[in-house]
C-alpha cells in the first residue's frame, strides 16, 4: 500500500475512535524511538517479561526483540496492562541459534550490541555513552544471565551501580532503571533519535487496529470502496 492510501485509510480508521485516543497517539509518537531497543533473551518468568514491555512502553522504547530458545516468552496480562499492544515485538524462535540471528539482525540495523552484565570492560550507567550510535541493550535472566553467545559478541558491558551485599537487580528492575537514565540522557541530547514520519505512520495504522472492534472487518471494507489499494496479483 503507497503513502496516499495509507494516509486514507488511517484516516477511515481515525473516524472510529475518539479525539481524545487520536491526541494521545500523537503525543506518544513523538517521544516514541528506535534509537534504542531492548532484546530479551530466554526470560522464562511471566511477571518479568511483562514488566519489561510495561517499562518500554512508559518510557518510549517501540521495539522489543524476544530471543526464544529454552523458553517461551509468557505475557501476563495483569502486569503487562496491555503495553504490547503498543509495542513491536520482534520473536526469534524459529532456528536452533536465536540469539546469533537476534545480534546479527540488530547489527543489520546499525545496532551496538550492548550486555547489560558485570565484566572487566563494563561501563557504568551514568557513563555510557550514547552519541556512539544506536544500542540495542541485551537483558537476562537473573539466575543465569546472558549467554556466552551474547556476551562474547558483545560490543561494550553496561553496569548499573549498587551499593547492597545484593549482587544484582530484578531483571524489571534493572531494565527499568536503564531505560530511565538513558532515556533522560537521549531526551537532553541533540541526537537524531525520534521516528521518521513513515515509521509514525506505521504506527498510527497499527495502533488504530489495535482500537478498534473487528478492525479486518474494517480494512476489508475500506479496500472494497478504495479498489485501486487492493494487492494486485504477483506483487
Amino acid at each position: 500500500m503507497d503513502r496516499l492510501l495509507k494516509e486514507k485509510l488511517i484516516k477511515y480508521l481515525s473516524g472510529f475512535v475518539t479525539q481524545n485516543r487520536l491526541d494521545t497517539f500523537e503525543r506518544v509518537l513523538e517521544h516514541r524511538t528506535r534509537y534504542i531497543t531492548a532484546a530479551l533473551e530466554n526470560i522464562f518468568q511471566p511477571h518479568n517479561a511483562s514488566a519489561v514491555l510495561r517499562s518500554m512502553d512508559c518510557f518510549g522504547i517501540q521495539d522489543a526483540h524476544i530471543i526464544e530458545n529454552d523458553y517461551e516468552y509468557r505475557i501476563n496480562p495483569d502486569v503487562a496492562l496491555g503495553a504490547s499492544n503498543w509495542l513491536t515485538l520482534i520473536r526469534y524462535n524459529s532456528g536452533p541459534d536465536n540469539t546469533n540471528a537476534a545480534i546479527a539482525n540488530l547489527r543489520s540495523l546499525g545496532y551496538r550490541i550492548v550486555a547489560t552484565a558485570p565484566h572487566v570492560r563494563n561501563v557504568s550507567l551514568p557513563d555510557f555513552d550514547l552519541h556512539k550510535g544506536r544500542v540495542a541493550l541485551f537483558f537476562g535472566t537473573e539466575l543465569e544471565g546472558l549467554s556466552e553467545t551474547v556476551l562474547s559478541n558483545a560490543d561494550e558491558f553496561l553496569r548499573v551501580p549498587m551499593y547492597g551485599f545484593t549482587e544484582s537487580f530484578n531483571i524489571s528492575v534493572s531494565a527499568a532503571i536503564v531505560f530511565y537514565e538513558l532515556i533522560g540522557k537521549l531526551e537532553r541530547s541533540a541526537l537524531n533519535w525520534r521516528l521518521s514520519e513513515e515509521e509514525k505512520q506505521e504506527l498510527r495504522l497499527q495502533w488504530l487496529r489495535q482500537s478498534v472492534k473487528r478492525p479486518d472487518l474494517l480494512i476489508r471494507r475500506f479496500l472494497e470502496e478504495h479498489p485501486e489499494s487492493a494487492p494486485q496479483a504477483g506483487k
